[in-house]
């Protein structure tokens, strides 16, 4: 009886841990600047993208300083997410801030309650940056796993996969230029 409870545990354990690795998992290559991640919306908040969008800059050939206004036609937002899964690179955190440009207003993606995001760091690596309309639907099933859609061009039927499936999709399309 005593070896019976104790295969049970140990069963029980490393069943445990082995879940814990699978939904721990993902794809990796640091040396590319991009994240793909599973995230639930926390917050959105939109910003003026061009306040304080002034900038002296120099003049060598007048000797004089210029004043510079840049100005962002797409609309900002400081976008906050809980992080459910890692899909390619890891943020290190359960939620994560991140800045989105958009043309047409507020980001499609926030509507969907679970989304596939790819967010990069900026050059200085003091925030972070949503790729501009890049992202995938999600949901869960009824055991709580994870899949998106990809939609077939011919019959216009969409077709359950798996998160890599999604993410492999946009490494070969979109994203091609940085895995070369």
């Amino acid at each position: 009886m005593k070896n019976k409870i104790i295969i049970i545990v140990f069963l029980n354990f490393f069943l445990f841990a082995n879940s814990q690795n699978k939904k721990n998992s993902y794809l990796k290559d640091e040396k590319i600047n991009l994240f793909a991640f599973v995230g639930e919306k926390i917050s959105i908040q939109e910003f003026d993208p061009n306040k304080n969008s002034i900038v002296k800059e120099y003049d060598s050939i007048q000797k004089d300083t210029i004043l510079r206004k840049k100005y962002v036609m797409d609309r900002a937002f400081r976008v906050k997410y809980k992080v459910l899964k890692n899909v390619f690179n890891d943020l290190k955190t359960d939620e994560i801030e991140f800045i989105v440009y958009d043309h047409y207003g507020k980001p499609n993606f926030e509507k969907s309650k679970n989304v596939m995001l790819y967010i990069s760091k900026s050059s200085k690596g003091n925030y972070y940056f949503h790729q501009k309309y890049q992202y995938d639907e999600v949901y869960k099933d009824k055991n709580g796993n994870l899949f998106g859609y990809v939609q077939n061009n011919k019959s216009k039927k969409k077709k359950n996969v798996n998160l890599l499936t999604l993410f492999e999709n946009k490494k070969n399309g979109i994203f091609k230029g940085l895995f070369h």
